[in-house]
């Protein structure tokens, strides 16, 4: 296994030639000096990209700052695949995987599951606008399926939740605004489907946010939404130029903490365990902010913060505890932020097209990438087989390339009517669905299988190189037996010339101390003489 990072900067916003020349982005190893992709005439806004994943089928989406494009590039291949027309310049992108099933109980018995294609085309492909317009396009069949005016100014950051069921936008008139996505995208059937035009604008019209957070003064930078498998938990965190950290729970709608900082924040990333958030400033640094601390009255680990507290982080900390300072030598603020799977090295990027690795606990830096020269607008980082990654010997990215073009994405909205809805996709081989009614035995199997598994991808983990080392027994029972016997003279013989060395140097401690014993009696006579005379 390793955990392979992707950056792309920013570019020259003033000279397109420059930019076109020198912008590039990279898939790289923050364990190894490994370096799998580079991708060349590669830049977009802040946030302006996004990543479906690393590997043979995947692909990465950036829109031109200047020009209403969209770039779409294939993994394996450097120059740009597909130049997608959008209806205007976007700022933000953001990809929406389509919605698993959490559990069996969720899928009729007579559905068959799938295997991931070969070719990954994700759902959704939502994209903000410097007007502060909401896009939202279906992938596979190109349709636009939201045009909604949805912030005064413009769109800095579009996250949505792992159960697909909120998109949030934050943007720069200082609202961060969350939307039920099946409200945005239900235009096909339903009630709402013959009213208002062909066109179902008014059925955008009348959609209001789930809910509008405006505690902020100055624009949204980033925001974050924590995976978790009960809604109940969901939580939003918001960073903003005017210094603060907010923590908000959406189902209840209510601000949980605020956090100021001496400086404005640029970006946040959480700790995969929830343990601390770390944010960057715009001054260079990188501050941790833990979310649990231990109380010594008390001996016990309490949370932070909680019932709309204000918590001022302290800007003064000279043993650096909290503090990451790679970028402030620099002079530059930190664009993004991102995490490793274990919670111990910290990924970071600046406006100097710095990007640097950073042990947590130390809060030294253990790798450094090649500059960019340009700030950093993005970053990814996922853990990945890096067997996979190797496309030489792959035949599947060798197949027709009208099979794995993104069609054209509209720029009207689509009609309500679902007869036209035209939808093409790749349907793999399904895949076996355990029944409840096994016996004992199928059942015992099953487990058997899902725990060698878990022990395989546990030797994947902790492996992070390409060498898998596995034990093999190779023979009949008979040359086993040969073996052990073969093995028993071998210990034998060993266990005979150590007594025989032991046998030795026993004789010769014997004798020595029985000449030393001579000597003494005799020097006693002599001394008894000596006396006597």
């Amino acid at each position: 296994m390793d955990e392979v990072l992707f950056y792309i900067s920013q570019g020259d916003q003033t000279d397109s030639k420059k930019t076109a020349a020198e912008s590039f982005a990279y898939t790289s190893s923050i364990h190894s000096s490994k370096q799998y992709q580079s991708y060349r005439h590669a830049s977009s806004p802040l946030y302006g990209t996004c990543v479906t994943g690393i590997g043979p089928g995947e692909r990465i989406f950036t829109c031109d700052a200047k020009r209403a494009l969209i770039n779409v590039y294939s993994y394996g291949k450097e120059s740009i695949d597909q130049r997608i027309p959008v209806p205007e310049a976007l700022t933000t992108l953001h990809i929406i995987h389509h919605p698993r099933f959490n559990s069996k109980d969720d899928v009729d018995e007579m559905t068959p599951l799938h295997e991931k294609p070969g070719f990954r085309v994700p759902w959704l492909l939502c994209g903000g606008s410097k007007s502060g317009k909401l896009y939202i396009w279906e992938l596979s069949s190109g349709d636009l399926l939201c045009v909604k005016e949805a912030h005064y100014q413009g769109i800095s950051v579009i996250k949505s939740s792992s159960c697909k069921t909120f998109l949030v936008t934050g943007g720069e008139d200082a609202r961060c605004l969350v939307w039920n996505l099946s409200e945005l995208i239900s235009i096909y059937g339903g009630a709402n489907s013959n009213r208002g035009d062909e066109n179902g604008q008014d059925h955008l019209r009348s959609i209001k946010p789930y809910w509008a957070i405006s505690e902020n003064t100055l624009p949204i930078t980033d925001l974050h939404l924590n995976p978790t498998g009960v809604i109940n938990d969901l939580k939003i965190y918001t960073s903003s130029k005017d210094g603060t950290v907010r923590i908000f729970d959406l189902m209840t709608k209510t601000q949980l903490t605020t956090f100021i900082l001496p400086h404005s924040v640029e970006c946040l990333a959480r700790d995969p365990a929830n343990r601390a958030l770390y944010v960057g400033l715009s001054n260079g640094q990188i501050k941790m902010i833990p979310l649990y601390k231990y109380n010594a009255h008390t001996s016990v680990l309490e949370g932070v913060g909680g019932m709309n507290k204000i918590i001022t982080i302290d800007p003064q900390d000279p043993n650096l505890a909290t503090t990451f300072v790679q970028h402030q030598d620099s002079s530059s603020s930190v664009l993004q932020i991102c995490i490793s799977m274990d919670g111990t090295s910290l990924v970071s990027g600046d406006s100097q097209g710095q990007v640097y690795v950073s042990d947590i606990v130390t809060k030294q830096t253990i790798k450094s990438f090649p500059s960019l020269n340009f700030p950093i607008a993005y970053i990814y980082l996922q853990t990945i087989s890096s067997k996979s990654l190797d496309i030489r010997g792959d035949n599947t990215t060798r197949s027709d390339k009208k099979h794995r073009m993104i069609p054209t994405l509209k720029r009207v909205l689509a009609s309500s009517d679902p007869v036209e809805h035209t939808l093409f996709m790749d349907i793999p081989e399904q895949t076996p669905v355990d029944n409840d009614n096994d016996d004992d035995e199928s059942s015992c199997g099953d487990f058997s299988s899902w725990l060698e598994r878990k022990r395989i991808e546990e030797l994947q983990f902790k492996n992070l190189s390409d060498i898998d080392s596995t034990v093999k027994t190779i023979g009949n029972k008979t040359s086993s037996n040969n073996n052990m016997d073969t093995s028993h003279h071998k210990t034998s013989d060993t266990n005979t010339n150590s007594e025989l060395k032991l046998k030795k140097v026993s004789e010769a401690y014997t004798d020595l101390r029985t000449k030393y014993e001579e000597l003494l009696k005799e020097h006693a006579k002599l001394l008894d003489d000596k006396t006597s005379s």
